[in-house]
């Protein structure tokens, strides 16, 4: 308890493969977040990248206290390596983001303004610069999270997201631990729970390097598994959820 009073804010960013755009995206987590934010910390998972993303990771943690790099055993994917960097965050708010660069980190202040009248916010992304196959995913994931959660949510899987980190504690001991998508679980037990959710709309930005790690032949076992998950996360009760 006492390493989340002191520290005031977590960013947790999931690693596998963007050794091309990482310095980049790093750097705006530098300014717009932890130089924005004193006490705050970067709290980044490497998912056993084999493109040189951990040797600029461990620059990174060398050149800056602030960062802390945790590197899997093995490959883990996108969910567990996300479950892992929140179990290790030490911040009483958790900001997340994807290392792929297409968010706009500036717009993290917007965000961070609204942390007095919400429990989580969502920065959902309005105009997208995907190939069809992550939009189909996210179409059908909007229709499983609105059942599910009772209420229409935009865009509840969105890497893009502010969350107090006992918000998440409340809703982490029914979620799996290597959950396929935590974050639709996060935010179906967000609004079953009673706390405070909004979205607001933010920028997303093409990807400058690399490409997708989720192809044609992955999409159709990604919607069965994060599906069956959710669904079998939403049967559970869920407490009502009070501001410490």
């Amino acid at each position: 308890m006492d390493a989340l009073t002191s520290c005031p804010l977590s960013v947790v960013m999931p690693v596998y493969n963007e050794a091309a755009g990482l310095e980049r995206v790093v750097d705006d987590v530098r300014r717009h977040v932890l130089d924005r934010v004193p006490g705050a910390e970067f709290v980044i998972v490497d998912d056993c990248s084999v493109d040189g993303s951990a040797n600029l990771l461990a620059r990174f943690a060398e050149q800056d206290s602030r960062i802390r790099v945790l590197v899997n055993t093995t490959n883990s994917g996108h969910g567990p390596s996300l479950r892992r960097a929140i179990d290790q965050a030490a911040g009483a708010w958790v900001f997340h983001l994807d290392s792929d660069g297409q968010v706009d980190v500036s717009e993290f202040v917007r965000l961070w303004e609204l942390r007095n009248e919400v429990d989580l916010v969502l920065g959902g992304r309005v105009r997208r610069h995907d190939p069809r196959h992550r939009l189909v995913l996210t179409r059908l994931t909007r229709i499983v999270v609105s059942l599910a959660a009772r209420r229409g949510v935009r865009d509840g899987n969105v890497p893009f997201k502010l969350f107090r980190r006992s918000l998440f504690d409340h809703l982490s001991g029914r979620m799996p631990p290597d959950a396929f998508a935590p974050s639709l679980m996060l935010a179906v037990g967000a609004v079953r729970c009673g706390a405070r959710v909004l979205e607001i709309e933010t920028t997303h930005l093409p990807r400058q390097h690399g490409r997708s790690s989720l192809h044609l032949k992955r999409l159709a076992a990604a919607i069965i598994r994060s599906t069956r998950e959710t669904v079998a996360f939403s049967r559970h009760p869920f407490p009502p959820f009070s501001e410490p």
